[in-house]
């Protein structure tokens, strides 16, 4: 790879901050002088308390990750200097290129030679299928319906995008069955994914990763709850995960680099459905995607610090 960030992507992010700019700044709704002030508002010490939030939030997804690998016989260490690691690549190179890291440095790390690349897979999907699920079990038993206003919601043609939707799964399945038909390789690398997923399917395993999975969102609200906090907003745990709804629709396809522009929009349609004023949305916009961006960097540099240090006897 001869550059860490793409051209297109890093063209893709100016071009959309530079548009959320001009946008932001024509509008009437916004006032940059009253953005700054709401970002003096929060101060050190919420950013500290929401940095904390951010960094346990993270811990909470590294173990949800080592708690469905049971078979890879690596270290809680190692394990969670990968993750932290992969999730800052799928921010900063091609898309889901961290996961791709995830899945060859786990395999690579790994000293049982039954451990196949198939397991990481299997544990990744594992994992963003049990973070859904939380999150929408979360959803509806924590937010109130009535208290949002759905009129100004653009939904769109709901029937016509879930027809795209199924019509791109099948031809994705479609091509995969032709494809396995033809090598042989192939069909053997889904037959181990098939049996890895199998391995992951333990009743107590999967309660960890769901308590975990509600652990992570829930310090992702209190990581926004406590920078709201001083500009006098009370963000509650529901406000809070129709806002990570809202969020991770937003962010689904990565277009920018780590979703510059397109996470603080997102986070600030989220926070004004609940009525919190646009530029108070925007500064907690700005911080809580910075502090999640540090809460990352902090812990990718301090485990591979820790994973360093000559082992003592």
């Amino acid at each position: 790879m001869h550059h860490l960030i793409p051209k297109k992507k890093l063209g893709a992010s100016v071009l959309v901050v530079a548009v959320l700019v001009v946008l932001m700044i024509n509008s009437t709704a916004v006032s940059w002088e009253q953005v700054f002030r709401g970002l003096r508002q929060i101060g050190v010490a919420g950013l500290l308390l929401a940095l904390c939030m951010a960094l346990t939030q993270y811990l909470c997804l590294a173990l949800r990750f080592f708690a469905l690998l049971p078979q890879a016989r690596v270290s809680l260490l190692k394990v969670c200097r990968v993750y932290a690691l992969g999730h800052l690549l799928n921010h900063a190179v091609l898309a889901r290129a961290g996961d791709l890291y995830k899945i060859f440095a786990i395999n690579k790390a790994s000293p049982n030679r039954s451990f196949g690349t198939a397991h990481v897979v299997s544990a990744l999907i594992t994992e963003r299928v049990l973070a859904t699920l939380t999150l929408f079990a979360m959803l509806f038993l924590t937010v109130d319906w009535a208290a949002i206003d759905f009129t100004d919601i653009p939904f769109g043609d709901t029937a016509h995008q879930l027809v795209i939707g199924v019509i791109v799964v099948l031809l994705a399945a479609l091509a995969l069955y032709l494809a396995q038909r033809k090598s042989t390789q192939l069909r053997h690398w889904l037959r181990e994914l098939k049996t890895s997923f199998f391995d992951i399917i333990h009743l107590p395993r999967l309660s960890v990763g769901l308590g975990l999975s509600a652990l992570a969102w829930t310090f992702e609200v209190l990581s926004m709850k406590f920078v709201a906090a001083p500009l006098h907003i009370d963000l509650g745990l529901g406000q809070g995960i129709l806002v990570l709804l809202v969020l991770n629709i937003g962010i689904a396809v990565p277009l920018t680099l780590a979703n510059v522009g397109i996470y603080e929009a997102a986070l600030v349609f989220g926070l004004t459905l609940w009525g919190i004023e646009p530029n108070q949305a925007i500064a907690i916009a700005l911080c809580h995607h910075a502090l999640q961006i540090a809460a990352l960097g902090i812990w990718t540099a301090g485990l591979n610090i820790m994973g360093r240090r000559p082992a003592k006897l």
